[in-house]
């Protein structure tokens, strides 16, 4: 950790939530600027609601979207901050703040968390309306390229930024639990050991974003040879029912449990005797979103299966360390064949647990501390040239 001289500065931090919703990474990166930005002044424009609403549609969000929009403009319009840091929520906040601030000459830093507009952009397209994702995506072009700097979650997330914003800086720096290296305990037990069903948990809610159709055909291949369960955690209704129909397709049990904190997963986990994680990811959303979930898994000592394309930090689990297998959306049977036969056999299991637990110890590092070391110096280089 530095702390770097630098004259007392303004930040504006705008995000749907704020720090009063007591979001932790939100607070921990605040508390981590601070100590390294002596006599940093943080103000904060938010919603008018702290209690995250599932749905970008729902009434709640819809007056958050509103409220925070006309609070960036009057904001920006009478009074000039030194440097401003947005986070992507609500949709496209980033793009109206950068617009406001270049005529306020403050540069802007964009925490860039679900890739918005492009995502509503790859729907219009799929309705029919390409003329409104042009409109879309031509705004995003032309605003992109405004920030100081851009922070993207995973490499893919990184590469679409890129593409859009030529000549910006796009850091790469993945989520993270508060909970840090104190939360890397083990299960008590030893995943993929016991004699009983395969024990799956699903950690998160299911959105448009997880495709079924490859994870069914590896069930499939799995109840030929062995029972299967899967443990549902905090999924939305809509989502219990996806994988209730699933469970039924495929003589699966299914067990539902509503969303628990972080730190009370690992004694569900023991509980439920877990062998092995589940994070789904469609292709079509590579870049724009980027899974979280694989931290609720591997801090604990749980093996991975995911399902999705190249580029995500969870697929860096599996590669790089081992901690998990992985499953291309559309993979063929042969492939499915052969993942299955690893998740049976309890050698590369036991592989597989060590390596996410050394994939735990990675990502542990990777915190508002790491953030805030790569993010200070810019804001200051940043402030001082405006």
């Amino acid at each position: 950790m530095k702390a770097f001289d630098s004259r007392p500065l303004r930040l504006l931090f705008i995000f749907e939530y704020g720090q009063r919703a007591g979001d932790p990474m939100t607070v921990s990166l605040i508390h981590s600027l601070k100590t390294r930005l002596p006599g940093l002044r943080i103000s904060c424009v938010h919603g008018v609601f702290s209690k995250y609403r599932p749905g970008g549609l729902h009434p709640e969000r819809l007056v958050n979207f509103a409220w925070t929009y006309l609070c960036v403009a009057l904001r920006l319009l009478f009074s000039r901050p030194d440097a401003v840091l947005v986070r992507t929520a609500p949709p496209g906040v980033q793009l109206w703040t950068v617009w406001w601030a270049r005529w306020r000459g403050a540069p802007t830093f964009c925490w860039l968390m679900d890739y918005h507009p492009e995502m509503e952009a790859r729907q219009l397209e799929k309705r029919g309306q390409a003329w409104a994702a042009r409109i879309l995506r031509r705004i995003d072009a032309a605003l992109m390229p405004r920030f100081a700097a851009i922070v993207a979650l995973d490499p893919a997330m990184a590469a679409v930024a890129r593409a859009r914003a030529a000549g910006v800086e796009v850091l790469e720096h993945p989520t993270w639990e508060t909970n840090g290296s104190a939360a890397l305990t083990p299960v008590a037990y030893r995943p993929g050991q016991g004699a009983g069903p395969l024990r799956f948990a699903y950690s998160g809610n299911l959105g448009m974003a997880h495709d079924l159709t490859t994870f069914s055909a590896l069930l499939g291949e799995l109840v030929r040879t062995r029972q299967v369960q899967l443990c549902v955690i905090g999924a939305s209704a809509a989502g219990e029912e996806r994988f209730r129909k699933l469970g039924a397709e495929r003589g699966i049990a299914i067990e539902t449990h509503p969303r628990v904190p972080f730190g009370d997963l690992r004694d569900l986990y023991n509980r439920r005797q877990i062998d092995v994680g589940l994070v789904l990811l469609s292709d079509e959303s590579s870049g724009l979103v980027s899974p979280s979930k694989f931290s609720a898994y591997i801090n604990f000592g749980l093996p991975l299966v995911y399902v999705g394309p190249p580029g995500s930090n969870t697929a860096e689990v599996c590669a790089r360390f081992r901690g998990g297998f992985h499953l291309a959306n559309g993979a063929s049977p042969a492939e499915i064949a052969a993942v299955a036969e690893r998740l049976l056999d309890p050698r590369q299991m036991t592989e597989a647990a060590t390596g996410a637990r050394a994939a735990a110890a990675h990502f542990a590092a990777l915190n508002s501390e790491s953030l805030s070391d790569l993010l200070a110096p810019r804001i200051v280089r940043a402030s001082d040239k405006s």
